[in-house]
C-alpha cells in the first residue's frame, strides 16, 4: 500500500482509497469495453470461425484459441472414414509425418473430439478439432465446445457444483473441474509477466 504516508490524515486516507477505488472500477470498465466491442484484425486465413471466436469469448481466451486456429495451417490431412453418422479425420503436423492425430466428427449432435484432449483439460478446441472444422466447412464453432466460464458474459455465468458431490466420483468431478480452469490460468498466467504476477497472487491467495 505504498500510497499511504505516516503523515496521512483519515481524509487524506479516505482520499486515497477513494482514488484507488476508482481507478480500479475504471479499469474493469475499460477491459470489459474492449473485451465486449473490440474487433481483432483477422490473420488465421480461417475468418469466420477467428471472428466468431473474437465475439464470444474473453480477449484473454481468445488470443490462446486464435493460437490454436492458427495451428490448423501446419495440419496435413492425412484420411477420413466415415462409421454410421460419424467421420474418423486423421491428421500429422508437418514435419512429423509419423505422429497421426484422430479426431470424430458426430453429424447429428454436431461434436468434435479429439484423442490429444486439450478440449477435456482446458476448454478450449485444439488445432486438430479447428481442422476438423475446416473441413466440413463450419463458420461456427459447435456449442458444445464452448464454455460459458470463458465467455464475454462469464459474470452473468454461475457456476454450479456437480450434482454427485458424494464418494469418489464426485471427488474426481470437482478435481476435473478446478483442473481444467488451472489449466488455462497457468498457460495465460505465463504469456506475460504482469498476468504472470496476477495469476501466482490469486493462486497463492486461494491457496
Amino acid at each position: 500500500m505504498g500510497f499511504l504516508k505516516s503523515t496521512n490524515s483519515i481524509l487524506e486516507l479516505i482520499n486515497s482509497l477513494d482514488r484507488v477505488v476508482k481507478d480500479y472500477r475504471n479499469n474493469e470498465v475499460t477491459v470489459q469495453f474492449y473485451s465486449t466491442y473490440y474487433t481483432p484484425v483477422l490473420t488465421t486465413g480461417l475468418d469466420s470461425i477467428e471472428l466468431f471466436a473474437s465475439k464470444v469469448y474473453t480477449r484473454a481466451v481468445f488470443r490462446e484459441v486464435k493460437k490454436q486456429i492458427k495451428g490448423v495451417a501446419s495440419l496435413l490431412f492425412r484420411s477420413r472414414d466415415s462409421i454410421s453418422t460419424t467421420s474418423v479425420y486423421q491428421f500429422s503436423k508437418m514435419g512429423k509425418p509419423n505422429k497421426i492425430h484422430k479426431e470424430l466428427y458426430d453429424l447429428n449432435e454436431k461434436k468434435i473430439e479429439c484423442e490429444c484432449s486439450m478440449w477435456n483439460s482446458e476448454g478450449i478446441p485444439c488445432s486438430y478439432i479447428f481442422c476438423v472444422m475446416k473441413y466440413k466447412g463450419l463458420e461456427q464453432i459447435p456449442e458444445g465446445l464452448i464454455l460459458s466460464r470463458w465467455c464475454k458474459d462469464a459474470n452473468d455465468w454461475n457456476s454450479k457444483a456437480p450434482q454427485v458431490t458424494d464418494g469418489p466420483q464426485g471427488r474426481l468431478l470437482r478435481y476435473g473441474a478446478l483442473s481444467g480452469l488451472m489449466n488455462l490460468v497457468a498457460r495465460l498466467g505465463s504469456e506475460d509477466p504482469a498476468e504472470f504476477v496476477v495469476a501466482r497472487d490469486g493462486i497463492a491467495s486461494l491457496v
